[in-house]
């Protein structure tokens, strides 16, 4: 069994997982558009982080419940958002540009509802995960759902993946998206 967590597991050998995602995160612009972000996890000793995000909600993404940013050997993360007056919200994706500078990953993205929220990552290298986690009966609604039922239905670190697809970006490989600023 394989968990979302074990993505970011540094001796995780990814190289089993040929089939890519409909869209590809890692080059395409807007290829998340309406996705949710759930988690972010940084390890600082090893300098990986790992973003977790609900695919139900996706326009592009359809053949996987959840998805798994890897990024390694990061060298910024970093999230800025207005204040918020709900104990609890769906952060949707709007507007998702990949890019690469200086042989690194680079993302920015943003998320509503308004005021909104504003994430940037550059790394080395990253790697965008689709799979599935058994048990997600519906899309939990935040302001009516009790904490239990709202957990039982989203993918957590600890919930069990089933791969479906990945893509990788790797230092200097020709697959990777066009130098931009």
């Amino acid at each position: 069994m394989m968990t979302v967590a074990d993505l970011l597991a540094p001796d995780r050998q990814w190289s089993g997982i040929t089939r890519e995602p409909e869209m590809n995160p890692l080059v395409e612009p807007d290829a998340m558009r309406e996705a949710q972000l759930l988690d972010v996890r940084l390890d600082a000793l090893r300098s990986t982080a790992g973003l977790l995000f609900e695919l139900r909600t996706a326009l592009q993404l359809r053949a996987a419940n959840t998805g798994v940013l890897v990024a390694c050997g990061v060298r910024e993360l970093s999230w800025s958002a207005g204040r918020r007056t709900t104990a609890k919200t769906a952060w949707t994706v709007d507007g998702w540009i990949p890019g690469s500078a200086g042989g690194r990953f680079v993302l920015e993205f943003g998320l509503w509802p308004t005021p909104g929220a504003f994430v940037r990552l550059e790394s080395e290298g990253a790697a965008f995960f689709t799979g599935n986690v058994t048990g997600l009966d519906f899309i939990p609604d935040y302001g009516e759902d009790d904490e239990a039922t709202v957990r039982a239905n989203l993918a957590n670190w600890g919930s069990e993946f089933h791969d479906v697809s990945a893509a990788f970006f790797a230092p200097n490989s020709p697959n990777n998206p066009q130098e931009s600023t």
